[in-house]
């Protein structure tokens, strides 16, 4: 073999060889070259209070104006509760749809009737877990008032909750509900 045809030989190997780790890399193997992308975040069942920053320069001046009013952590829109419903972590909501009121007791499809700084008054389905297995697959439909708001960081949050009906709801039930958590909402 002369020295071109070697070298030529050596040069087709190399080049197969690579061909082939970066056939193996894009099925699934390691490549140094390409990296995985990280999975896009996934988005909030519902946006933060303040999205853009001209509703947040609202926000802000709402709460400046509650502050020299001598009610702060108040806003025009009325006070806020802490939810971890779709997030572990939790954020504050206003009107949820869905709340995870404890870690015993939860809300869904919650129409509100009534939203202000006092107070929240909703109708939806109750469910948790002093009522499994029957009540999850039929919750109650229920009433449920917020209260007792408290300021944290500047926010108004609600920390409170009372179920005023619940149809088909027993006694039992009932207790165990109280009982859970004494009608405690997840705080911040």
């Amino acid at each position: 073999m002369s020295g071109r045809t070697a070298q030529a030989a050596v040069l087709g190997a190399a080049c197969a060889a690579v061909l082939a780790a970066g056939c193996s890399a894009g099925a699934g193997g390691a490549s140094e070259e390409a990296p995985d992308p990280a999975p896009a975040p996934s988005a909030p069942d519902s946006p933060p209070p303040a999205e853009g920053a001209a509703q947040q320069e609202t926000r802000q001046d709402a709460q400046q104006d509650a502050q020299q009013s001598g009610q702060e952590g108040r806003t025009e829109e009325g006070a806020y509760v802490f939810n971890t419903h779709g997030d572990e972590e939790g954020r504050p909501q206003q009107r949820p749809e869905n709340l995870v009121a404890s870690e015993f007791t939860s809300f869904t499809g919650l129409e509100w009737q009534e939203w202000g700084v006092d107070a929240a008054v909703g109708r939806g389905e109750l469910s948790g877990t002093w009522c499994l297995p029957e009540c999850q697959d039929d919750p109650y439909p229920a009433t449920v008032e917020l209260g007792d708001p408290e300021n944290v960081g500047g926010t108004l949050y609600f920390t409170t909750y009372r179920v005023t009906e619940a149809e088909g709801l027993a006694d039992a039930d009932r207790r165990a509900m109280e009982d859970a958590d004494q009608g405690m909402l997840i705080r911040p």
